[in-house]
C-alpha cells in the first residue's frame, strides 16, 4: 500500500471519528486497510460511544482495533474462534500487545483518563466539541493505533 493510500485511509479516519466514534474510527480504518470490504463488519462497534457516554471504560479505539484484529486472524476460517486455536492465539496476542504498548505509550486506556472529558457532562462534552479537544488527545491515539497496527501486519506479525 502506498503512503498516499495509507494517508487517505487515516484521514477518512480522522473525519469519521470526529462525527461518529473512536471504536467505529479505528474499525473501519483497519477493515479498509485489510482489503476486508464486508459492510456488515462495520457494525461490530456501532454502540461504542464515547467510553458508553461517560468515559469510565476502555478508550474505543482499542474496542475497533480489537475487533479488527479478530476479524483479521479470522478471516477465511469457516466456524468460531475456539475451533481454530492458532488464529484465536494470534488474536489474543496482537490485542494484548497493542494493549501494553498504549498502555505503555500513553499511561492509560481509559477513555475519561485519555481524552480528559467526561462524555456524560453535557458542558464539558461542548467544551471538548466546540474547543476540538481530540486534536490533542483522540487523534493522537488513532494515529497512533493506525500506524502500530499497519506496522506490524507489514513485519509479518500477523
Amino acid at each position: 500500500m502506498s503512503n498516499s493510500d495509507f494517508d487517505e485511509i487515516l484521514t477518512k479516519a480522522y473525519k469519521r471519528m470526529h462525527r461518529y466514534t473512536c471504536a467505529e474510527a479505528s474499525l473501519q480504518a483497519l477493515l479498509e486497510l485489510w482489503g476486508m470490504t464486508n459492510p456488515e463488519l462495520s457494525w461490530a462497534t456501532a454502540g461504542y460511544l464515547g467510553g458508553i457516554l461517560s468515559g469510565e471504560t476502555t478508550c474505543g479505539l482499542l474496542i475497533g482495533s480489537s475487533a479488527a484484529i479478530g476479524f483479521k486472524c479470522g478471516q477465511g476460517t469457516d466456524s468460531i474462534p475456539e475451533d481454530h486455536p492458532e488464529e484465536r492465539g494470534t488474536a489474543i496476542e496482537i490485542v494484548t500487545n497493542l494493549y501494553e504498548d498504549f498502555q505503555k505509550e500513553f499511561g492509560s486506556t481509559a477513555c475519561k483518563t485519555l481524552s480528559k472529558v467526561d462524555f456524560s457532562d453535557g458542558d464539558q462534552l461542548g467544551e471538548y466539541i466546540m474547543e476540538k479537544k481530540w486534536k490533542s488527545t483522540c487523534d493522537i491515539f488513532l494515529g497512533y493505533t493506525i500506524r502500530k497496527l499497519a506496522s506490524m501486519v507489514e513485519a509479518g506479525k500477523f
